[in-house]
């Protein structure tokens, strides 16, 4: 008899264990992510980089620079004030961070703002622009845009306080696939029969590149009380509090858009979020977490609004992400997680072992 309860008691015991291992090892794996492509705008930076960071300071003043390629008297016997376009002038080269994990780059568009110096007026401008593309320097895709009649001055109500917006879409699309660890370059060229102005790197003048790319995957949603969370991972890293401060990234409860700037003091925080795999690879997220003081929102109907720069640009409109088609199938109450998302989870299934123990110990 005393033989058949220590049995007993054993196959308890090792079952409890099993339950244990199988619950924490079940916590510890990192969720596997899909990728489904979404549009992005890589910024031309300064420092020659190039980023889908836009800055969340809306004060900021754009980075301006003169760049001209014309010849002026451009052969014997040719008058003075002749002019030729000249050869390809390169206003810069702008390169990425490398990846962190396989990037994908379809269906590129081109934009760039910029005015004509209006201080020459012998001639108009008829830009002509070339964009050049390289994955780890070595040239993957060219795209050249002559236009004898482009131009921004006054007759188009230009000036270097309101310049003018290029966009262009190629009719023979990128599509290629960076490497982990690759990095993207773009640079870009000007010929024209005057002087320009080009701008960059502000919310409103946001030249550069767009793409449809998975450099941006979103993972997990969560309801805790009053908060609700959002979790991404990205391929370029970028400070995401940017996006938080410019209002970026926002939140829309009972279809009413929440100002970031409006949130009480801590929110919404910007925190390192789950672990996700891609490619075989763990990866940890970034979390934006919004407070909520309506008590009677129904935060699992929200709508996230995401985006690396403002909201009407012309040239990448913001992502919406329905938080009820990611919300986590069990949420914590805090921001240390334990198994099956409940904070000392583990904890509470060791004295509940413990407990069992002493009373199994008692009977016998």
């Amino acid at each position: 008899m005393i033989r058949a309860s220590f049995t007993k008691k054993n196959t308890l015991m090792a079952l409890l264990i099993l339950t244990i291992f199988c619950l924490t090892a079940g916590n510890s794996n990192a969720e596997e992510l899909e990728s489904n492509p979404v549009p992005i705008h890589l910024n031309l930076k300064e420092a020659v980089k190039l980023s889908p960071e836009t800055s969340g300071d809306l004060e900021r003043v754009a980075i301006e620079e003169k760049h001209s390629s014309y010849e002026s008297n451009p052969g014997a016997g040719t008058p003075a004030s002749t002019r030729n376009k000249g050869d390809w002038k390169s206003m810069g080269t702008w390169e990425s961070d490398a990846v962190i994990f396989d990037t994908s780059i379809d269906n590129i568009m081109f934009n760039l703002w910029w005015v004509e110096d209006l201080n020459d007026e012998d001639y108009d401008a008829a830009l002509d622009l070339q964009w050049t593309i390289f994955v780890d320097g070595s040239q993957v895709y060219q795209f050249t845009d002559e236009d004898s009649n482009r131009e921004c001055d006054e007759d188009q109500g230009a000036s270097r306080d309101d310049p003018c917006e290029y966009v262009a879409t190629p009719n023979n699309a990128l599509s290629t696939t960076l490497t982990a660890g690759q990095k993207l370059s773009i640079e870009v060229e000007m010929k024209a029969f005057q002087a320009i102005y080009i701008y960059y790197d502000n919310f409103s003048r946001d030249s550069g590149m767009k793409i449809v790319t998975n450099g941006v995957i979103f993972g997990n949603t969560g309801i805790s009380g009053n908060s609700i969370y959002f979790e991404f991972v990205e391929s370029w890293p970028t400070n995401s509090q940017n996006a938080v401060d410019g209002n970026f990234i926002t939140i829309l409860i009972d279809g009413i858009e929440i100002d970031n700037n409006l949130q009480p003091s801590g929110y919404p925080k910007v925190s390192e979020g789950g672990s996700y795999e891609i490619n075989g690879t763990q990866i940890k997220s970034e979390r934006i977490t919004w407070l909520n003081e309506d008590e009677y929102a129904k935060l699992d109907q929200s709508i996230i609004s995401f985006s690396y720069s403002r909201k009407d640009t012309s040239t990448t409109t913001p992502v919406l992400i329905n938080v009820a088609d990611r919300l986590a199938s069990s949420v914590s109450t805090s921001e240390d997680e334990g198994v099956l998302g409940l904070p000392g989870f583990e904890f509470v299934i060791v004295i509940s072992a413990l407990v069992l123990t002493s009373f199994i110990r008692r009977k016998v």
